[in-house]
């Protein structure tokens, strides 16, 4: 393991209230806690550390499959031969939260549904009747955090609300031996990042030093929180996949450049109903897309091999942190984090999460 650990005099940075759950340890205390979660270890990550997935729902699968390549199914006129026959009575959401370490309020928005789903309530106490009743309807895991080499880096760390920019760099991004502190985006162009020649490794990269986001997962020699998170959406052959990430609050991200023309389109859908749905509850965060493609524009990106791997629909997710003091609290930032999520069931349980394949002309 690594024992590059940030120390900090922040002291604001590591209060939250107590239901703001962001560390592997209590968050594992708490997912083992809940009844009726089935937690499991799915693997370690290149730092050797337990890395972890909750599940709640009943696993459904369906008859017919014959083939565990989506592509080879679709080439042969029949994606049933992967997904199986018929539709699933459950969805299955696969949530992953936390490919860089520090991005953690999704997570804590997903272990505040989780709790919603098994107790009607999140962990503040306050009751959310109808999201418990929409969100029993799926099957729903969770991996509250992929990059736990990064979060452990930096364990004071909780929240970012009305952080200093220039210090958050410092966090997620790391510095040169010399004193030069990395940044967003050019940080990028190392893959993966010098080890001998970071005084800090951001809290971005695991202990290999790789942004898991860009991790060569069609190569032979990919990351093992890679490998995990493909087999488990593999395992689960989850209807939607989730990748948590977070910056000011721009929520669904517009679509992957890799995955198909009815994918994209079911991406769009789902990120219009969760902007009007912040905007309805009078949110300071309600942005749709405004692109058809990411800021760097096409690339292969996690969420496209994600999808031809198990033929998840891909959602990616960029939740709102607080950043220049809006929002200012972790109530609100809760607050829209759970309205995302259960929106996202909502347009599940009315239209469905995946998109059915075209037939083959």
């Amino acid at each position: 393991m690594s024992d590059r650990t940030i120390s900090c005099s922040v002291d604001d940075l590591a209060k939250a209230p107590g239901w703001w759950l962001t560390k592997p340890a209590e968050i594992r205390a708490f997912l083992e806690s809940l009844q009726g979660v089935e937690v499991e270890e799915i693997g370690r990550t290149a730092g050797g550390r337990p890395l972890i997935a909750a599940a709640w729902g009943e696993r459904e699968m369906l008859p017919g499959r014959t083939c565990n390549s989506l592509a080879s199914a679709i080439a042969g006129g029949k994606a049933e031969a992967f997904y199986g026959e018929g539709e699933r009575k459950r969805q299955t959401i696969v949530f992953i939260g936390a490919a860089h370490g520090t991005e953690i309020e999704g997570t804590v928005a997903a272990l505040n549904f989780l709790n919603v789903i098994v107790m009607g309530k999140d962990l503040r106490g306050r009751e959310h009747r109808a999201m418990a009743e929409r969100a029993r309807k799926l099957r729903f895991v969770l991996v509250p955090i992929l990059n736990v080499d990064g979060r452990e880096r930096a364990l004071h760390v909780v929240h970012r609300i009305n952080a200093d920019p220039g210090y958050m760099d410092l966090i997620c991004q790391g510095k040169r031996k010399g004193g030069e502190t990395l940044k967003w985006p050019t940080g990028k162009l190392h893959h993966p990042m010098p080890l001998d020649k970071l005084e800090v490794l951001g809290t971005y990269y695991n202990d290999a030093g790789v942004n898991l986001v860009y991790d060569t997962a069609l190569g032979g020699d990919c990351q093992p929180e890679t490998t995990a998170s493909i087999r488990l959406c593999c395992r689960e052959l989850a209807d939607c996949v989730i990748l948590s990430h977070t910056d000011n609050g721009s929520l669904v991200q517009p679509p992957s450049s890799y995955v198909p023309e009815h994918c994209r389109q079911r991406i769009d859908q789902i990120a219009a109903v969760v902007g009007m749905r912040c905007a309805r509850e009078g949110f300071p965060k309600f942005r749709i897309p405004g692109s058809p493609h990411s800021y760097a524009g096409p690339q292969f990106y996690q969420t496209d091999a994600l999808y031809h791997a198990s033929g998840a629909l891909p959602l990616l997710i960029e939740f709102p942190c607080g950043y220049q003091n809006n929002p200012d609290n972790h109530d609100t930032i809760l607050d829209i984090g759970l309205a995302v999520l259960d929106e996202v069931c909502a347009f599940g349980e009315c239209y469905r999460l995946r998109p059915k394949e075209p037939k083959v002309r």
